[in-house]
């Protein structure tokens, strides 16, 4: 009798414990292909069905710089097709700067502040990142590999222009992505500043902060089903996009910017970031009236001259 008992309760507990993985291999395969896979929702080119969602087509129009423009084209280092566009400025100069656009954008999300370092006589290379716009790749990984392709892009400059002195700048998902390329070993010695606007801590503890507050969900166990299926599905994992830890050895001077109403990434993250890093000079800002990836237009004046004024001792060899 009690090996019957036995018996049942022991392909009871199996049956409900393969009914928990494949629910949550479901689970989690469908928040990957929500949040990170590309044309989920629409075309080819169009973002994750998270963003479409939010940000229809017809939302997403902005206007192209008037200033002479080429297109780039790059390799990455696992093989995608890379797209970006060359600015120039009016005037002849050697400073340049890398715009890296946020989670479901593309390089045209660039393009308000692109024109403002182009008026300040940059160079402006904006990219389209790995699975946006016009690059190949199935899935965004939050900043995690496009931190290697803006390296890359980072060292087509310096090979092309050797005098160049480069500034990395980054919005959302694109400051995590210069972040973590501030830590990278290959990035050439013509980056010269970093700036990061409304950056996170880490993929995972971004996620799990809306999870929990846009959703009221418990970060456990969703977030682990996510992070299972995504190394699986997507080829990488969540816990490896860590900004946090990339700014613990940063090479470069870093500018690190937030809006105090920014409600999708908590302020608190940047002080924290600031706080870790261990840059060979870093700055904050907090700009008060700003939301998400907002801080450029909402105080324009005051983001851009913050960037100038720290930008400036690494702009020329005598500082000036």
């Amino acid at each position: 009798m009690k090996k019957i008992l036995f018996s049942c309760l022991l392909t009871a507990l199996l049956v409900t414990m393969a009914f928990i993985l494949g629910t949550g291999y479901f689970i989690g395969n469908y928040l990957v292909s929500f949040g990170l896979e590309r044309g989920t929702y629409g075309g080819h080119a169009e973002p994750p069905r998270a963003f479409a969602l939010l940000m229809p087509p017809e939302s997403r129009q902005y206007d192209r710089p008037d200033y002479l423009s080429e297109s780039w084209e790059m390799q990455s280092g696992d093989g995608l097709h890379l797209v970006a566009t060359h600015f120039s400025p009016k005037v002849s100069s050697d400073k340049w700067v890398i715009v890296a656009h946020g989670y479901g954008c593309n390089q045209t999300n660039s393009y308000y502040i692109a024109e403002n370092y182009l008026m300040m006589g940059y160079h402006v290379l904006t990219p389209d990142l790995r699975a946006s716009g016009e690059s190949e790749g199935k899935f965004l990984t939050m900043g995690l590999y496009e931190s290697n392709d803006v390296t890359r892009w980072a060292g087509q400059i310096a090979m092309r222009y050797p005098e160049a002195r480069i500034v990395l700048h980054g919005v959302s998902m694109g400051a995590a992505t210069v972040m973590m390329a501030s830590d990278d070993e290959y990035l050439p010695a013509q980056v010269v500043a970093c700036v990061e606007d409304s950056g996170y801590t880490s993929a995972f503890d971004l996620l799990a902060h809306q999870m929990k507050e846009s959703f009221g969900l418990p970060p456990f166990p969703a977030m682990n089903l996510l992070d299972w299926r995504c190394k699986d599905v997507a080829g990488f994992s969540l816990s490896r996009a860590v900004p946090l830890q990339a700014v613990k050895h940063s090479k470069v001077p870093m500018l690190f910017i937030h809006g105090l109403k920014d409600t999708l990434v908590p302020p608190s993250m940047a002080q924290e970031l600031y706080d870790a890093a261990v840059a060979p000079r870093k700055e904050i800002l907090f700009i008060g009236d700003a939301v998400h990836g907002a801080a450029s237009q909402t105080g324009q004046e005051q983001y851009f001259k913050t960037i100038r004024d720290f930008v400036k001792p690494y702009m020329t060899e005598d500082g000036k």
